[in-house]
């Protein structure tokens, strides 16, 4: 399995040139299925937000195992299933309280908040794809646009059809996980504030889930814009009636427009 992900790994890094590589997470059921060598923050480091075990996984290679305790922030732990729906109302009773609000309001949104049932799992494990000797429930692939854009190419040479995800400026760790876990479809995902505040995730990153479901799929796609050279097909340039493809020739004069050079990659 290890192998195989390196493998996954080098062909995003020969389409696109990630910058960093991607992160593997898988639910953990059983402290069996953690590897002996894996970080635990509170026993080795110290308590750590979620969204900086996925920065010192791609940063710094770490293999990262977390538990309840170890977390320090609260998002995932209701979303991940770490904590009851009373307990956690309970804490944000005691938050309105503070704010002057109602309990009401509290424990209504704790209510909508999307997370797994508590006690399905014990843990997440977290590790680079590079030394991910695991298959992973999803991968988080932190991207910038003009790569999002190769990657959504390669995607849809396999799906032909539009990626669909929905947008919020919060709660990334939840979002990039949660719908693509459980209904095994791909999420684009804006990294939140405490991405960029505490896990130093750069400006111009995005995230894209792959989930397990899509993976041969996904990879597929990629191996097929590596031969298309997909990537080097974009070349930036501010020039008036600029060549273009043969088919943009095909359809304007069908429309009775005017025609053009033709973009002729192989010259480039």
């Amino acid at each position: 399995m290890l192998e195989k992900n390196q493998n996954y790994q080098e062909l995003m890094n020969q389409l696109v040139g990630l910058r960093y590589p991607a992160v593997a997470m898988k639910m953990i059921k059983d402290e069996s299925e953690v590897p002996e060598d894996a970080v635990r923050p509170l026993r080795d480091m110290g308590h750590i937000a979620l969204c900086q075990a996925f920065a010192f996984a791609r940063r710094q290679g770490k293999v990262i195992y977390m538990e309840k305790e170890d977390h320090w922030c609260w998002n995932p732990i209701i979303t991940y299933g770490l904590i009851d729906n009373e307990t956690a109302k309970k804490g944000f009773r005691e938050m309105h309280k503070m704010l002057g609000t109602s309990m009401e309001s509290a424990d209504a949104y704790v209510d909508s908040f999307p997370s797994l049932p508590y006690g399905e799992y014990k843990g997440t494990l977290i590790a680079p794809l590079t030394k991910a000797d695991f298959t992973p429930d999803v991968t988080f692939i932190y991207c910038k646009n003009d790569q999002l854009r190769v990657f959504l190419i390669a995607i849809d040479s396999q799906i032909h059809q539009m990626v669909e995800s929905s947008f919020t400026p919060f709660d990334s760790c939840t979002y990039a996980f949660l719908p693509a876990f459980q209904e095994g479809n791909y999420r684009i995902t804006i990294p939140d504030p405490g991405e960029f505040e505490r896990a130093l995730t750069p400006e111009d990153d995005i995230i894209l889930t792959v989930p397990f479901q899509r993976e041969e799929e996904f990879y597929k796609g990629v191996e097929t814009a590596l031969k298309r050279q997909s990537r080097n097909t974009f070349y930036m340039t501010m020039k008036e009636e600029f060549a273009r493809p043969t088919f943009y020739n095909v359809i304007f004069e069908a429309w009775g427009l005017q025609t053009s050079e033709v973009w002729d990659k192989e010259k480039k």
